[in-house]
């Protein structure tokens, strides 16, 4: 007996499994893409932070190695075009210590949402 079996059952996709297998892997990249690109901009936000700190470090250390005398001083620093403005105020510490003076750096800039400020002080 020569002959062909016939299915009744075919195999393969309906047209609604496809869709949906389709908004599935859609909703699955629009996410990813939503996260990476989160990730990137909060990246991009912690390394303006650590140069504005290491601003900061630097303008303290600078204070190390002059003369301190009352008062603010302060300059803009261009860095992978992004200003930076260094605000240093030496101020006398305390009455009792009269040598003392007490040293606040500042460094703002702009980022994309809004206008960023990172502070650090010491007493000499």
């Amino acid at each position: 007996m020569t002959g062909r079996l016939h299915h009744s059952n075919q195999g393969g996709f309906t047209l609604v499994e496809l869709l949906v297998a389709s908004v599935i892997l859609a909703m699955l990249i629009v996410s990813l893409g939503y996260f990476i690109t989160t990730m990137i901009d909060n990246s991009n936000k912690l390394d303006d932070k650590s140069k504005a700190l290491e601003l900061c470090r630097q303008g303290l250390e600078q204070c190390r190695t002059e003369d301190l005398l009352n008062g603010t001083t302060m300059e803009n620093i261009i860095l992978e075009e992004i200003t930076y403005t260094r605000s240093l105020t030496v101020s006398d510490y305390s009455a009792e210590y009269s040598e003392a003076k007490l040293i606040v750096c500042a460094v703002v800039w702009n980022s994309a949402d809004a206008s960023e400020t990172v502070t650090l002080s010491t007493v000499f």
